[in-house]
């Protein structure tokens, strides 16, 4: 794996480790390479390693590296998860009979689930919680003493009614799944020291966005002395102080270990310099962040836009400047701070013609269970991608949780795979059987069926439930107006085919993700920075918001207002506070 002098030194430091990564300086590659490195000391003995990241995309992405990279057998000696699936893994299945209130067992209820909606709407109905605050439920957090972090919209009392609808159910959330294993760990020591025998070293990936109470999880491991902690972060990106997060902690724990700090990435080699000069003019870092990459020599200046409208704004400035500089929809994005903004302008894309995933992309929704396997699946058999493989085995693995109210990790076994590879094969048939796509759908929901019943993944209820979500996706696209008739099995593909369509997210989705081109709409104030920022560093977190969101662009750059915003005056940022961007310095579209 060829590193860089400076990601270099820092994957070689054999003792605890604090690297700073500015955007684009190829973290994840120093990641992957310290992992690789680790695995040299514990090959042959019963210590393992451990590689945290801060999204499941993150996960396959340093397995894919690790299979690349890493020898035969490497991936028996480490675990390579989110904290969530690392404490479930590790920790709560083994002792939950420990927890009174889970002594007979519970079911993990993901924030994508049907029943979770259902809790959610119930209490946000008893306690008056408006439409647009109900989406931060996935994001609440627990501080280490268990009450809940304060979180913009939602009254503690109703976050408190919520976990306990979730208690009477059995059912525990991502939230509580951190909180419990830190009670375990706590209340009982010898917990904490088999995980630390366990682990010779601790990789953390995006530690600036590590909560108080995940810090205190592993200051516990740490304070056994016999575990080394390899940390990344950057607190330029950190975003998501509304779920608990503070930037701070990095360095707390950094103090807290003793560890080396000297370690800083500077070098982007996503953006071009105009890109990375915004950046920078936006939040400044000291020695400043370079261009290095391939794009750095593009010369394309960032542009603001102000039309009538966001769907004007893209169609008359974005699309057309996608076509001058040969850019594919695939590697192009629209970000938005809010997602009720992306769903409008998704369907008036979706409707002009334009391919897209996010918000407004499917003619159903997508919390349907067959929706998000199928169309894996679909895609899969349009275009043979073994990435894709990745995707199915998620997509099970969420479909059978959500299906049996538990959680089954033999998806991502060799029995799991055998399971997938015969929906595969299944799916191929059925296509060659009937090409419309509802026809699709209904046969292979049987049949699926049939094959994860006889495997051990699925009951004959989970299987109604699949079935039934068939039904509701029909009556979606009906509602829509889809011509069912005309409905092809690659149509389904497409909604899970990422190299083709534009990608919608909201500004805090992005980040990780990165892409040629980038528009960023709805900049007005109230929006970014969010009128409910009311503090200095609420109000820098939304600067840092819209520096992750510029420092996802290599070549193309877009901010966007609107006059049909409710707020349609410009962010603060783009103006004086921020970018500075007037008619004198900057090409602005559409304002006369």
């Amino acid at each position: 794996m060829v590193l860089t002098d400076e990601q270099r030194r820092a994957v070689r430091h054999n003792e605890h480790t604090l690297l700073t990564a500015c955007p684009g300086s190829g973290k994840t590659r120093a990641l992957a390479a310290k992992l690789i490195n680790c695995l040299e000391e514990v090959r042959g003995t019963p210590r393992r390693i451990a590689c945290i990241t801060y999204t499941n995309p993150a996960v396959y992405e340093i397995e894919d590296r690790l299979k690349t990279y890493g020898s035969a057998g490497d991936e028996d000696s480490c675990d390579i998860s989110t904290i969530h699936s690392f404490c479930l893994a590790n920790i709560l299945q083994n002792f939950y009979w420990h927890i009174p209130e889970y002594r007979s067992g519970f079911r993990v209820l993901p924030s994508d689930s049907e029943r979770y909606r259902e809790l959610v709407e119930a209490v946000c109905g008893e306690y008056g919680i408006q439409q647009q605050f109900r989406v931060y439920f996935e994001n609440i957090g627990r501080e280490p003493d268990g009450s809940p972090v304060e979180i913009q919209g939602i009254s503690s009392d109703a976050i408190k009614a919520f976990w306990d609808m979730l208690l009477k159910e059995g059912y525990i959330d991502f939230s509580n799944i951190i909180y419990y294993t830190y009670r375990l760990m706590l209340e009982s020591p010898e917990i904490t020291d088999a995980i630390a025998c366990r682990y010779a070293w601790i990789l953390v990936d995006e530690f600036q966005d590590t909560s108080a109470l995940q810090v205190e999880i592993l200051k516990l491991i740490a304070d056994r002395k016999i575990t080394k902690f390899f940390l990344v972060g950057d607190p330029h990106q950190s975003i998501y102080g509304f779920a608990g997060t503070r930037r701070e902690l990095m360095d707390d724990f950094a103090s807290h270990l003793g560890a080396e700090r000297g370690f800083k990435l500077l070098t982007n080699f996503r953006s071009s310099r105009p890109i990375i000069c915004h950046a920078e003019k936006l939040c400044p870092r000291e020695p400043p962040m370079t261009a290095g990459g391939k794009s750095a020599h593009f010369t394309e200046e960032p542009r603001y836009i102000h039309c009538t409208n966001a769907f004007d704004a893209i169609t008359d400035y974005f699309l057309p400047a996608l076509n001058e500089m040969k850019i594919s929809y695939g590697e192009s994005a629209i970000l938005a701070p809010w997602w009720v903004k992306l769903l409008q302008v998704g369907r008036q894309l979706r409707d002009y013609g334009v391919p897209i995933i996010g918000p407004g992309a499917r003619p159903y929704r997508r919390n349907h269970l067959f929706a998000l396997l199928a169309e894996q699946i679909c895609a899969y058999i349009e275009q043979q991608d073994p990435k894709i493989f990745y995707n199915i085995e998620r997509e099970l693995f969420l479909l059978i949780s959500n299906a049996t109210g538990s959680v089954d990790f033999k998806v991502y076994s060799y029995h799991g795979r055998v399971a997938v590879m015969k929906l595969i094969n299944c799916g191929i048939e059925l296509k060659e059987k009937c090409g419309n796509g509802v026809v699709w759908l209904k046969e292979a929901s049987q049949e699926f069926s049939e094959i994860l019943m006889a495997d051990g993944f699925l009951t004959a209820a989970g299987s109604e439930l699949i079935k039934e979500s068939v039904a509701g996706m029909e009556l979606d696209m009906k509602n829509n107006g889809v011509d069912t008739d005309n409905l092809s099995v690659s149509n389904l593909g497409m909604f899970a085919n990422s190299d083709k369509s534009m990608k919608l997210l909201t500004m805090h989705r992005a980040k990780g993700r990165e892409f040629d081109a980038v528009a960023i709409i709805d900049l007005h104030e109230r929006r970014v920075p969010h009128f409910s920022a009311t503090t200095d560093e609420a109000v820098d977190e939304y600067r840092r918001l819209l520096y992750v969101s510029i420092t996802r662009a290599r070549r193309l750059l877009m901010y966007m207002t609107d006059e049909e915003s409710a707020w349609n005056r410009p962010s603060r940022f783009l103006g004086s506070e921020g970018l500075d961007l007037t008619p004198d310095n900057i090409s602005l579209g559409g304002i006369t």
